[in-house]
């Protein structure tokens, strides 16, 4: 009986320091602005916005990008947000691309050149924010074609291969 009591408040206590380690990390700006852009645009027509963080549904979404972004990048990602705007009125796109340029100030854009793989992309964006020379803490991608519009954020410890 004693040591099942002990076994129970050492479970206790390891509990209540997890979450207070969880709660003690602070979002970073980016992480706010992403999270006010969801907010504001969650209920407009036409724009769909989901955000994962660990579990499962994280797992499944970071499987579906491993081929596009690689194992290793995709291994140090913590949370992802997608706002998907492919439905929504010219209106509507034109105000979150005014709400994308609010990155510039925030994180670094990356320019990239003309790629085959980009040529069917009528508008694309790529902002990151280096932690060191071979990490990303956040990375965004906003990307528009014919039929997809969508903006995808991504946050945590992120390895890149130079």
């Amino acid at each position: 009986m004693k040591c099942s009591v002990k076994i129970i408040v050492l479970f206790m206590a390891l509990s209540i320091i997890s979450i207070g380690g969880a709660y003690a990390q602070e979002p970073s700006k980016i992480e706010i602005k992403v999270n006010e852009l969801v907010k504001k645009y969650d209920d407009v027509k036409g724009v769909d916005c989901m955000t994962v963080k660990k579990g499962l549904g994280l797992n499944m979404v970071k499987m579906m990008f491993k081929k596009q972004f690689g194992k290793e990048f995709m291994k140090g990602v913590t949370s992802i947000t997608i706002i998907d705007y492919s439905d929504a009125p010219q209106q509507t796109c034109l105000s979150l691309r005014k709400e994308f340029d609010a990155f510039s100030s925030l994180l670094q854009e990356i320019k990239i050149g003309e790629e085959k793989d980009l040529a069917d992309i009528d508008y694309i964006r790529i902002f990151a924010a280096n932690k060191d020379d071979n990490t990303l803490s956040d990375f965004i991608v906003v990307s528009e074609d014919n039929k997809n519009k969508v903006l995808m954020y991504m946050a945590g410890q992120i390895k890149v291969k130079k």
